[in-house]
């Protein structure tokens, strides 16, 4: 039989032993043996420190996206509440009063009921407390309080009428309040308070109906700031803190920025609610010749006796 040349190639000796080793595929095998091969015969803590060096940086990195990922995720809820709040302002700023049963309970037997109608026809419900040729206190409840409530707590001051009224909307009124409704509305309240029985001595209001009694406060009159606040955006801000920035809000309603101009008028802050008190001090730094009130632990009514027994 003759014979045939053949081309054998050989392998290079243990190249298939180590191609059919396991760990021949092993990504951090191969990458000490590639370390190895850079540095020689480096020491094993060398190799395990530029192992650890790479395998952190990709730990960083995956950290790093996760926390880029929450906060865009945090972002968006946060923008997404502002835009809500922004379009709901309306209601924030001008809540309607709900009607505050167990208050109108507790004054149907000593409060008459009166209305007051504004210059648009909407008629705005009231009361009033005591007789007509004494001497009166109109007050302005805060935005979201039945005007019964202060009433039931005061129920009479000796000498001195109490009147009044609801914001459009709250209580048991139609309408919708808003910014161009609310102050014209306090302003037809005054008017009608006057023509009860004569310009009211004093003019008290709480919360935001501070801002009303200010604005509507005349010479001679004794302004009556219950627990104030300085505008619609600071209770707002009150209420939201940062969900809703101060500076996003679009109601102007604010405190006269000087209260001296009732040059004449005795201005008493009266500090009624303990969760009030940082509010009302900060209130007196930025309002100054203000008298101040302290109810402590006595009632709301003997409180306001203080100030109406003072004046003839």
């Amino acid at each position: 039989m003759p014979f045939k040349p053949s081309l054998v190639v050989n392998a290079p000796t243990g190249a298939h032993e180590r191609m059919s080793r396991p760990d021949f595929y092993n990504p951090h095998i191969r990458l000490v043996r590639r370390v190895r091969r850079v540095l020689g015969r480096a020491e094993p803590a060398l190799v395990v420190y530029y192992i650890w060096r790479m395998d952190f940086k990709k730990k960083a990195l995956g950290l790093g996206a996760r926390v880029l990922r929450i906060a865009g995720i945090i972002a968006v809820i946060y923008v997404s509440m502002v835009f809500y709040l922004a379009l709901t302002e309306r209601r924030n700023a001008f809540p309607r009063a709900i009607t505050h049963k167990e208050a109108r309970e507790a004054i149907a037997s000593t409060a008459k009921g009166i209305t007051c109608t504004t210059a648009d026809g909407t008629v705005l419900e009231g009361w009033a407390i005591g007789n007509r040729g004494d001497k009166a206190l109109l007050y302005y409840p805060d935005a979201d309080e039945d005007a019964a409530q202060f009433l039931a707590e005061v129920q009479s001051l000796e000498g001195t009428a109490l009147l009044a009224f609801n914001y459009r909307g709250s209580g048991n009124n139609k309408g919708t309040p808003s910014g161009e409704t609310f102050e014209p509305d306090a302003n037809a309240i005054r008017e009608c308070a006057t023509e009860w029985g004569g310009a009211p001595a004093f003019i008290a209001g709480r919360g935001t109906g501070a801002i009303l009694a200010a604005k509507n406060t005349r010479k001679g009159q004794t302004l009556i700031l219950i627990d104030p606040t300085k505008s619609i955006a600071d209770a707002i801000n009150d209420k939201y803190g940062n969900l809703y920035p101060k500076f996003l809000v679009r109601a102007k309603v604010a405190m006269p920025a000087e209260l001296s101009y009732i040059t004449e008028n005795r201005k008493v802050l009266v500090f009624d609610r303990e969760k009030h008190r940082v509010k009302n001090h900060a209130f007196l730094k930025d309002f100054d010749k203000l008298d101040t009130l302290k109810r402590g632990e006595k009632t709301l009514r003997k409180t306001l006796s203080v100030l109406t027994s003072e004046q003839p």
